[in-house]
């Protein structure tokens, strides 16, 4: 394992006793007791320091050699990668071509919709001409029969009951413009 991951973990095994212990609950079990500080005259505050993460990282190092070896067995063969089925490289050899020269493109197609506009200019002449003779009693009549055979219910009206007629009243007093701003012919 890295001896940088190591220092990393030991590092976060303090931050957590630090809070463990300002927690005030007691130290798990298994846990090598502190050294009691130095007499007077013994080691100082670094020195301290250095002894107790000499002991953590060994404490570490015994936890982890009876974890056992980390990762996967020697033995044991990875399964192929789907790359492998697929050895065709998806990198292509740039192509060079010239600048200086004109590129080939199509021949473009001439679309002209001259024609086709003055067709519609034709068409609306000849229906303009076809309505623009004066009307006979004849197509009066014929008028008269078309709309007399269509239903009635498309023009009748239907009578409002008085609670529609409230409705209708309310909804203009609140989507309609303010009493101040009514012309002077609604008021």
């Amino acid at each position: 394992m890295d001896p940088g991951a190591l220092v990393l973990l030991g590092l976060g095994w303090l931050v957590v006793n630090a809070i463990r212990k300002s927690a005030g609950t007691p130290p798990a079990a298994g846990r090598v007791p502190p050294r009691p500080p130095a007499p007077a005259g013994g080691p100082d505050a670094t020195q301290l320091e250095g002894q107790r993460l000499d002991e953590l990282l060994r404490h570490l190092g015994r936890t982890l050699e009876r974890a056992g070896p980390a990762g996967r067995p020697p033995d044991h063969r990875l399964p192929p990668a789907r790359e492998v089925e697929n050895r065709q490289s998806l990198e292509t050899t740039p192509q060079v071509r010239s600048l200086e020269t004109e590129p080939r493109r199509p021949q473009r197609a001439t679309v002209d919709q001259d024609d086709d506009a003055e067709q519609l200019v034709a068409r609306r002449i000849a229906a303009a001409e076809a309505r623009a003779t004066p009307l006979t009693a004849a197509d009066h009549r014929r008028f008269a029969e078309r709309i007399r055979q269509e239903p009635a219910d498309k023009t009748a009206t239907r009578a409002l009951t008085a609670e529609q007629l409230r409705h209708a009243v309310v909804w203009r007093e609140i989507l309609g413009p303010p009493v101040s701003l009514r012309q002077e012919e609604e008021r």
